[in-house]
């Protein structure tokens, strides 16, 4: 699922140039270099597509165990 949301102000760094906040939950745990390619991938998307410098962005990846939800 991806959401976007443009009518949102993000101010990164004192200032309201363009930035990204992104999230990504994996259901049933992720490794660390699957993060990492995640991590790349979403960069590469942001910083060629949507041009949003790569010191403006903070991608957040992260593991949720199944078993104790």
């Amino acid at each position: 699922m991806i959401l976007v949301k443009e009518s949102v102000a993000l101010t990164f760094g004192g200032n309201k140039e363009p930035a990204a906040l992104a999230e990504i939950v994996s259901m049933g745990g992720i490794t660390t270099p699957v993060k990492r390619e995640l991590i790349a991938t979403l960069g590469s998307i942001l910083h060629e597509k949507l041009l949003i410098p790569k010191t403006r962005f903070v991608l957040k990846v992260f593991g949720a165990n199944i078993s104790k939800l």
